[in-house]
């Protein structure tokens, strides 16, 4: 699998990266960036491999159009465990 900096020409490199990390606010301003990332994920060619990625390798963020807790479920319903998810929860 490779790391994300491999991919050639992935359209999360067009945009500023708070867009992938969106602060979890009540205002909903989080929500608006997730759902802008998601949409620029979904017509990427590297989705798949992102996503793929962020299951097995990270706990924030929005990797492949999945967030933080798309990613939690996907690991869960695959019997995948990331160390750093015992720290956190």
């Amino acid at each position: 699998m490779r790391e994300p900096s491999e991919y050639e020409a992935p359209n999360c490199a067009t945009v500023g990266g708070d867009y992938w990390f969106p602060e979890k606010e009540s205002g909903g301003i989080g929500q608006t960036e997730a759902r802008i990332a998601k949409s620029i994920c979904y017509s990427c060619p590297h989705r798949t491999e992102c996503a793929e990625w962020g299951i097995y390798n990270e706990l924030h963020g929005i990797w492949g159009g999945f967030g933080d807790l798309d990613r939690r479920r996907i690991r869960r319903e695959r019997g995948i465990r990331l160390n750093q998810e015992d720290k956190s929860a």
